[in-house]
């Protein structure tokens, strides 16, 4: 499946070679061009490509969602602090996550999304007590863990499990295939 990619966006950079024109849309058009072809002769590759174009959409909408969401947390911060109220509004704290997730790169996919995340830092990948993996999670405003917990396996882990799934089975079809 990363053959197919990396031949995906090698024809897109010999587009604009070969049409003489090195323009964005040209660029783009050659990525196209080359992802048609590609999935003409093997369609779960078109699957992958939409899947992973799904996710990488979803991981902008996340990271520019928990931007709006820290930059509310902190000016509201400023205003009651502002205003001489002691209150602390933020409530740090480290969270721990078990994993399903058993690749090394989805998990480092995984770590690297949180740390992205604004707000959320990805700390340590360890056994917890109970022996389980678990991704120990630093974030700056934590009231309910056991949420928090949801959040990550609802919205980043599953996504990436689903990939996952669908890489193996493109892998699984392409064996079957070969003679």
């Amino acid at each position: 499946m990363a053959r197919l990619l990396v031949i995906n966006l090698l024809i897109s950079l010999l587009w604009p070679a070969l049409s003489g024109q090195y323009t964005l849309v040209h660029l783009f058009f050659g990525f196209a061009l080359g992802f048609g072809v590609l999935t003409l002769g093997e369609p779960n590759y078109g699957r992958f490509a939409l899947h992973l174009a799904r996710f990488l959409a979803f991981a902008a909408y996340a990271i520019a969602e928990s931007n709006v969401r820290l930059a509310w947390l902190v000016l509201r911060y400023l205003v009651s602090t502002l205003r001489g109220h002691r209150q602390r509004p933020l409530h740090p704290g480290i969270v721990g996550i078990p994993l399903r997730l058993q690749a090394d790169l989805d998990r480092t996919a995984l770590a690297t999304l949180i740390t992205l995340t604004p707000g959320t830092l990805s700390v340590d990948l360890a056994q917890d007590p109970m022996g389980r993996d678990t991704l120990y999670v630093h974030a700056i405003h934590v009231t309910d863990p056991e949420a928090f917990r949801a959040e990550i396996a609802h919205r980043f882990e599953e996504r990436i499990l689903r990939l996952r799934r669908l890489v193996e089975a493109v892998e699984q079809a392409q064996q079957e295939a070969r003679p």
